[in-house]
């Protein structure tokens, strides 16, 4: 169990975003592998915004902390992406989506994917990561030469991983939304 360093709610520690402090501002470290030491914040602006005011007093602001941090989750979620198409756990196209019945998952949908598209793969079982990368970074992110719209990773090995980093992902975007 740890302690948000903006809020003071306790939880376990695969619930918060882990800072370090490094030249006198917060650095999100994402892979929990930074040397010093660790603040645990929620995945929420407000938490952010408190914890930068009570520890860095007007050094920083938080929603430049707040932008560095999305970035930095996006980029690992990314990072981690790759390396679930890599271990061969991914599902590409909405065909293939759409054929895989109710496993449990994370389902990427693409920021220019359409409405109607989203909701016919959408399923209960999955975590959606939707409104966040564009068809082209998924498209990168997964080595391939074109846009794709939807990716589906199970929930298993690197895949669990992903599926947090998502999760605190969306809960720090919809924060501030």
């Amino acid at each position: 169990m740890r302690m948000c360093a903006g809020c003071k709610v306790k939880d376990e520690t695969d619930k918060f975003i882990r800072y370090v402090e490094f030249e006198g501002k917060p650095l999100p470290d994402i892979a929990k592998k930074l040397p010093g030491r660790g603040f645990n914040i929620c995945p929420n602006f407000n938490c952010i915004k408190n914890f930068v005011k009570k520890r860095f007093k007007n050094k920083v602001s938080p929603e430049e902390v707040y932008e560095y941090t999305v970035k930095a989750l996006k980029d690992y979620f990314l990072h981690l992406l790759s390396l679930s198409h890599k271990t061969g756990v991914t599902v590409i196209g909405q065909d293939n989506i759409k054929r895989l019945g109710e496993r449990e998952g994370t389902l990427i949908l693409a920021l220019d994917l359409s409405e109607k598209t989203k909701k016919r793969l959408i399923k209960p079982s999955y975590l959606i990561v939707d409104n966040v990368f564009t068809s082209e970074e998924i498209g990168n992110a997964l080595r391939k030469d074109r846009t794709i719209g939807a990716v589906f990773v199970e929930r298993a090995g690197i895949g669990r991983k992903l599926r947090e980093i998502a999760e605190k992902l969306q809960k720090l975007i919809n924060s501030r939304r």
